[in-house]
Parts: C-alpha cells; structure tokens; sequence
C-alpha cells in the first residue's frame, strides 16, 4: 500500500495494542501520524493471547497496569461502550495442591496489594465456588482479572486513531527506522525512505531486529505461547492459574524449565496451566517456547495439564488453536522512551505476557514524552530503553 499525505511528524511501526494506542494518543496531542504494519492490525499477541486484563504482582508493572485501566475507562467514553471492561473483576485464583504455598501467596498479596483482597478457599468452599475444578486443590483467590477479547482493545485504538486523521499503511515489506547519521529521517520500506519527524518502534518480538538489523542488539526476545479455545462443561467463572506459574520480573525467562522444551521436545513439564473464560468457551494455555511451535503439536499436552486442575478440559470439544509470540525482556519489563544512541528514535516494546494489562499505559507516558508532557517527572529508570546497552555495544 503506498503512502499518501503530508510528512507525519512520528511514524509508528507495529499495529499491536501499544502501536495502536500511542498512534491514537499521539494525534490526540494534535501530531500527524502514520502506523505501519506489515500483516494486520493485532495480527499477533494482541490478538491471539489468553484475554485477561491482569494486575502484575511487580511493582513497575502494576504501576502500568493502573495507567491502562485508566486508558481503558476512556477508551469505553470515547466509543461509546463498543469496548468495555465490567465494573468489577472475574476473580482470579491461583490454584495447586499445597496448602502452605497458597498461604504464602496470600500473604505475599495482601502485603503488597491489600486491594485484591486475597483469600484462601479450600475444600467444600472451592467446589461451591467453582464445581469444575479438582476436588483435591487449594485456590489464593485475588479480586482482579477482566477477560475480554483478545484483539477487542487494539481493533478500538485502531479504530480510534483512524478517526484523529492517523494514517494505517498495511502489508508490504518490513518497515524500519531510516537513518542519516545518528538522527532518524524517516522509515525505509521496499528500498525507499519515507520521511518522518520521529519513529517510534513498537513492533514486539521483532522490535530489536527492526531497530538494529545486525542483530547485534538483543533486549527483547520472542515467547511462544500455544493457546486452545474449548468448551468447558460448567465452565469457571474466575480465571484460573497454576500457583506455581512464573510470569513476573526480574526471572530471565516467564519458565526456566519451559524455555529449554522446543517443539521436538515436547513434555507436560513445558505447560503452565492457565484457563480464562471466554464468551461460549474457555482459552486454555499456556507454553513459554524459544521457538514458534505447530499448535496442534501441544494440544494434547495442554489438555493432560488442564486435566489436572479442571477435569473436563481432558476431553472438552476443541474450537481452535493459535499461537503467538511473546516480546520477553531480559527483566521482564518492558523497554519504553528514547533510544539514547539515536535522536528522533524511540521504543515501547518488551511486555512479554503482559501486553493487553500494561501496554495502553505504557503508550500514554511515551506519547507524553514525546508531546513534552511529562512536567519533569520523565520515564522510570526501571524502563529506559538503554538499559541493556545499545546496537554494537550491547551487553552479552
């Protein structure tokens, strides 16, 4: 698709939720704008991942988490309700056989987090609670967790930022920052530059390889996750997950054990159980994998896991596989503002799992950097896009 228009003052490469969110946020600040996507809008985590809207447990990451919900209220005003989270959460519960463990989780909860309310429900008050899961588990019940589609937040910040004049360009070759020494001019697609003011790279997994083609620079990598969509017989209503899965900063990689499964290898050591209601079905998961898997490869190995915690999944009727790609950071936060080595550059990439619950925040404080509206306060260190050096210089 060719361009047209005036020169944008910032160009946005990726049309995932954090793309499409700073697009919108940007000409609201009165920019020109112009999204480049390769495949589709939401073509990948943003639209194929578990869909939960989840507080983090991680401070930097909650704190994100807040400003999205924040950008989720006004998404709804501003759509006049065609998105929307409910007022209150699902209710998630971390459920496992170790009653000691859950008591720890709870109490690790209400000190940081006292709002989630975190409760231990055992035995007949868990089958009360929710009749399909396993009779022999302990659930830490927390009060948050909103399921809703997937790709539902980054088709209305599409739609939204269409409607502020932002120009979509869709297909072609893979777009990336031009360069004229150490200033971004523009963005270089099918051997042409088009010019631009700035550049904002926000294309996940792919972010580092569009931002230094030498791959020399490797900040962020790529965490399949294999997702099942089934019809769970009396189907929970909380979000569930295994107490023992590990989604948090500062581990390395979401599951040590996982990263090292690749498609070849498959195992049920590989699975971190997860299962989110879903309107007419349940999105069961979930795998960390180095390696973009075949999903139906792992069907069977989600199905024993799940069957483990909810019966029913081990035979429920499957209404569909995806997959899709992580963008995992080294401390599993993400990497958000200018690049320090490159004026006119800047990244919002790297949310790993968290994509949907934290990326509309992190859109918001970069466009406010770039608008020059965060009065002083600037980006949290805890973000900076140099934290793990630069292109040439990275650290290994």
């Amino acid at each position: 698709m060719e361009t047209a228009g005036a020169t944008p003052d910032v160009a946005v490469i990726g049309g995932g939720i954090v793309g499409t969110a700073t697009a919108a946020f940007l000409a609201e600040g009165g920019l020109r704008v112009r999204l480049y996507e390769r495949e589709a809008i939401a073509s990948g985590a943003s639209g194929r991942n578990s869909g939960i809207v989840q507080h983090p447990f991680d401070p930097v990451m909650a704190s994100l988490y807040a400003a999205t919900m924040t950008e989720y209220r006004r998404l709804a005003a501003a759509t006049d309700g065609a998105f929307g989270l409910h007022d209150e959460p699902a209710g998630l519960l971390l459920v496992g056989r170790d009653p000691s463990a859950a008591g720890r989780m709870a109490a690790a909860w209400g000190e940081a987090w006292p709002a989630t309310h975190p409760e231990i429900i055992e035995g007949p008050a868990l089958a009360r609670l929710e009749p399909a899961l396993a009779p022999d588990l302990v659930a830490c019940r927390l009060s948050i967790g909103f399921p809703v589609a997937p790709a539902a937040a980054t088709e209305r910040f599409a739609s939204l930022a269409r409607g502020l004049r932002v120009e979509i360009v869709t297909g072609g070759g893979v777009a990336r920052p031009a360069l004229a020494g150490d200033r971004v001019v523009g963005v270089e697609r099918d051997g042409s530059i088009e010019p631009a003011g700035a550049v904002v790279v926000a294309a996940g997994p792919w972010t580092p390889g569009i931002v230094d083609s030498s791959a020399a620079w490797e900040p962020i990598r790529p965490s399949w996750g294999v997702v099942a969509s089934v019809i769970v017989p009396d189907a929970p209503r909380h979000g569930l997950e295994a107490s023992d899965i590990d989604i948090e900063p500062p581990a390395e990689t979401p599951s040590a054990a996982a990263s090292a499964v690749h498609d070849a290898d498959r195992s049920d050591d590989a699975i971190d159980f997860s299962l989110v209601p879903a309107s007419g079905s349940s999105a069961l998961g979930s795998t960390f994998l180095p390696d973009e898997p075949d999903p139906a490869a792992w069907l069977d190995a989600l199905r024993r896991v799940g069957g483990r915690y909810v019966p029913a999944v081990a035979y429920a009727p499957v209404l569909g596989l995806r997959c899709c790609a992580r963008p995992v950071s080294r401390d599993g936060r993400p990497l958000v503002g200018a690049a320090p080595w490159t004026d006119g550059l800047w990244v919002a990439a790297g949310h790993g799992p968290w994509g949907i619950s934290t990326g509309p925040g992190s859109a918001r404080m970069l466009a406010d950097s770039i608008l020059g509206r965060l009065a002083g306060k600037g980006i949290p260190a805890a973000l900076a896009v140099g934290r793990f050096g630069r292109p040439g210089l990275a650290r290994g």
